[in-house]
């Protein structure tokens, strides 16, 4: 298996580095605007021609983006990505396009929509949703019986008490303390 990657900023360095990691081979690298030539010495593609066929996971941070690249694009195929150093419950779903960094722990009972987001350190307790799109920065806790709603930002080190549900699209800054 190789695998292209969207984006070609600091998201995109730490997802080669998982992908590299899992070695998976990186076809390269796609971006909208030449910014950067090369990404850790994968080159930046500025016209790819899309291969339905191909996989491709979306290294882009901002969720409203990553959502209507992920749009734009007919077809594809978008692998889950999981750090060997991440622990992941064998009773937790997870969608399609999702990426989980190192240190990570999902506990069971967790169900994470497709093109989600995970940093490293970050912690899910049990019986807590994550909708599409949404990132979920490092170091972040999120207690049990959780709803994330699709498109949450979630910033590093934060706190999301149990019991809590959070709205589509909400940005929450670094080190923030949400309650119920």
């Amino acid at each position: 298996m190789a695998i292209y990657v969207y984006g070609a900023t600091a998201q995109a360095k730490m997802t080669i580095d998982l992908i590299e990691r899992l070695d998976i081979a990186v076809s390269g690298c796609i971006d909208k605007s030449l910014l950067l030539d090369s990404v850790l010495d994968y080159t930046v593609e500025l016209n790819h021609r899309h291969n339905p066929e191909a996989d491709y996971v979306l290294a882009i941070r901002n969720a409203g983006l990553r959502k209507r690249t992920f749009e734009d694009l007919s077809g594809g195929n978008f692998p889950v990505l999981v750090d060997p150093d991440a622990y992941i419950s064998k009773h937790t779903e997870i969608e399609a396009g999702t990426v989980i960094f190192a240190k990570a722990v999902v506990m069971p009972d967790v169900q994470i929509g497709q093109q989600v987001l995970i940093d490293s350190g970050a912690v899910i307790h049990s019986n807590t949703i994550v909708e599409d799109f949404v990132n979920i920065g490092a170091g972040v806790h999120i207690g049990s019986n959780v709803l994330v709603n699709e498109g949450v930002e979630i910033g590093a080190n934060s706190v999301i008490d149990n019991e809590v549900t959070l709205e589509a699209d909400l940005v929450i800054p670094p080190n923030s303390h949400i309650t119920a």
